[in-house]
């Protein structure tokens, strides 16, 4: 019985702890999510939960609301920045660079709507390397928690057995499915967030579509590849102008990345701007190579 009660108390204490830096994120009415401060003044939670919203609350607990403002969004990993008008809370203990493997026990964290402190416990039902968004933009980790994720509990942390958070829960990557993200993704992407206020997105000034390639050219040509994109459009004086590519060509690679039956589009946005990015292509039934210099997206203007 001893055991039972000392590994009851452990984890009632690691979410007591851990409790101390999630916040209750209130945005546009009736949406309610959960936050991580990641220091004295800023906190990371969902896109989700925020949007565009400029009004927002948080609580630390259900008498301490504080106003808060977005510092930026990036909805394609699902993360945004908050900034508080005050101080809320220590600073949350991440695990830089976690031991995670497929069944162990993990914690999930958040608050309720009226900033009450609520948890979840499961396993790790998943646990791979990096992965892409469906719209393309990178997380270092696949972590997949068997949990319940309740109501608000996005934006919420996830913590490990030595009671630090591996990262922020979400159920918008995957169709409903509770996943994670893990630190390393949070780190970089709020301090670009924090810099810029925005995530460049990368240009390349074509237009493209997806095309069967011809038996008879991957025959000729020794290709494996079924599907390559077909340059149907070349933006005048844009980065893929400037390189030297041609409206007919049919790429079939952007650095490591094939084109294939998944579309175009997701493609292009694993690519980052300022990157120089080696292209392999068909042009007139032979292959050709190219090298473009990826260009940043105008930004649309309010």
């Amino acid at each position: 019985m001893s055991t039972w009660n000392d590994l009851s108390n452990e984890l009632s204490q690691a979410i007591q702890a851990i409790g101390k830096s999630i916040v209750t994120v209130q945005a546009g009415g009736a949406r309610t999510a959960s936050g991580i401060v990641i220091d004295e003044k800023t906190v990371v939670t969902t896109a989700r939960a925020v949007a565009d919203e400029e009004k927002i609350r948080l609580w630390i607990s259900p008498d301490q609301p504080f106003s808060g403002s977005l510092v930026g969004i990036d909805s394609g990993t699902d993360i945004a920045v908050l900034k508080a008008e005050a101080r809320l809370a220590p600073s949350a203990a991440f695990a830089e660079t976690p031991r995670l493997a497929v069944g162990q026990l993990v914690l999930a964290v958040g608050r309720t709507w009226r900033g009450n402190l609520v948890a979840s416990s499961g396993i790790l039902s998943g646990v791979m390397g990096e992965w892409h968004t469906l719209r393309g933009k990178k997380i270092d980790a696949f972590i997949r928690p068997d949990l319940m994720l309740y109501s608000g509990f996005s934006g919420g942390a996830l913590i490990g057995s030595d009671q630090k958070i591996i990262g922020m829960n979400t159920t918008a990557l995957r169709r409903g499915s509770p996943l994670v993200i893990p630190y390393s993704s949070i780190k970089a992407i709020a301090a670009i967030l924090i810099e810029k206020g925005y995530i460049p997105k990368p240009y390349l000034g074509l237009g493209l579509q997806p095309v069967r390639v011809p038996e008879s050219l991957k025959k000729n040509l020794n290709l494996t590849q079924n599907v390559g994109a077909l340059v149907v459009h070349v933006e005048p004086g844009s980065p893929a102008d400037k390189s030297g590519l041609l409206l007919g060509d049919i790429l079939l690679r952007i650095e490591e990345h094939n084109f294939g039956e998944q579309g175009t589009a997701s493609i292009v946005f694993r690519l980052a701007p300022g990157q120089n990015a080696s292209v392999l292509g068909m042009r007139g039934g032979k292959q050709f190579s190219s090298t473009v210099s990826v260009g940043e997206r105008p930004r649309r203007q309010a």
